[in-house]
């Protein structure tokens, strides 16, 4: 302290003693040190865990595709030596359906998320490869298709539906007059729509056949817990499935 004159006259000293201060911030920072190795360590276990199961998944998958495309080979070889007719159909109504549940498991084998399903981007090439393997101009395919994923599980079951409402449309009258093929999905109010809309001249449709696709279709619904609704407008045909979508279902 100075007096008027500028001259030092007094000294003052003040001190603080926080070396307990000090040795609660090491102990934190320390603490912390370790938590974050522990973190890391148990982030690399989780790591090595996923990547284990999604190699043992796609294993499986792979081997199930395997399966798959041996029993498709197997009926191809079947109709090629097969001269019945309706033999013939039986036998190729068997093949479209190993070739669709297939076309999940090739899927599900390239994608890294080994525990959902796109089932949208699976009708968009789905409707288009039934729609184009008939080579008809005169039928019309539109697509109203969003990004739906659901559990992997679902994946056949979902996959025989889409399979059954367009291979339908097609079978029902499309093949004979012509016409247009409409195919939705979407989400909407916490579930997810599968529609197939149809407008053509409808023909009879083989009556073994016309069966055998009801019961496969309303099968794969019960089994998705999905409602079927169909309903008829002139000569349009809506065919509606609906199906509850579960938290973990919501695209990311």
């Amino acid at each position: 302290m100075r007096d008027d004159d500028g001259d030092i006259i007094y000294f003052f000293a003040s001190q603080l003693d926080f070396t307990n201060i000090k040795s609660k911030e090491a102990e934190l920072a320390a603490a912390r040190h370790q938590a974050e190795a522990e973190v890391a360590e148990r982030t690399d276990d989780l790591q090595e865990s996923l990547a284990a199961r999604t190699l043992l998944v796609h294993e499986v998958d792979h081997r199930v595709k395997n399966n798959l495309a041996t029993m498709a080979s197997i009926v191809k070889m079947q109709v090629r030596l097969t001269e019945d007719e309706g033999q013939r159909h039986a036998l190729l109504s068997v093949l479209n359906r190993i070739e669709a549940i297939s076309t999940v498991q090739r899927k599900l084998f390239t994608t890294n998320d080994v525990e959902r399903f796109d089932i949208g981007d699976f009708a968009r090439e789905l409707a288009t490869d039934l729609v184009e393997a008939i080579k008809r101009d005169d039928i019309r395919l539109t697509m109203d298709v969003s990004p739906v994923l659901v559990p992997a599980v679902k994946a056949t079951p979902l996959s025989l539906i889409v399979n059954e409402l367009v291979g339908d449309a097609v079978r029902r009258g499309l093949a004979d007059g012509g016409g247009e093929i409409h195919v939705v999905v979407r989400r909407l109010n916490g579930h997810f729509l599968i529609r197939v809309e149809d407008t053509s001249e409808p023909v009879e449709p083989d009556p073994a056949s016309a069966e055998l696709g009801r019961r496969m279709l309303e099968a794969s619904a019960r089994q998705v817990g999905a409602t079927i609704e169909k309903t008829m407008e002139g000569r349009r045909s809506i065919v509606d499935v609906t199906l509850l979508v579960e938290n973990k279902d919501t695209p990311q």
